[in-house]
């Protein structure tokens, strides 16, 4: 079950935080929940995601820093494959996109 909670509120607990558009990373995070949403005037803003220290922000009106598209784009298309592939199961895709999510956020806090 997720949390309702303000921006302000993730800014000022959040050490570093992703700011990521909607279904952007929808094949990585397919395996976890997020923790958060956060609603404004015209309902569901945003939901938060806390992987390794690091909290990501996706929706129609996410907060934090922007991030490279290109790199985005090339882990949510390795995440696309894992997600495909009938042969591994669901433990095994979890494990290996988180393994994908973490190394993006790192590629990423690198840039």
């Amino acid at each position: 079950m997720k949390l309702k909670t303000t921006k302000k509120q993730i800014r000022e607990n959040s050490y570093k935080i992703l700011k990521f558009g909607y279904c952007e990373i929808q094949a990585l995070t397919n395996y976890i929940r997020p923790f958060a949403y956060s609603a404004g005037y015209n309902g569901w803003s945003c939901d938060y995601y806390t992987i390794d220290g690091v909290t990501i922000s996706t929706g129609y009106n996410p907060i934090g820093e922007y991030t490279d598209y290109k790199t985005v784009k090339k882990y949510e298309q390795k995440a696309e494959k894992i997600n495909a592939n009938f042969d591994y199961k669901f433990e095994t895709k979890r494990k290996k996109l988180n393994n994908l999510l973490i190394k993006m956020i790192k590629e990423l806090a690198e840039a």
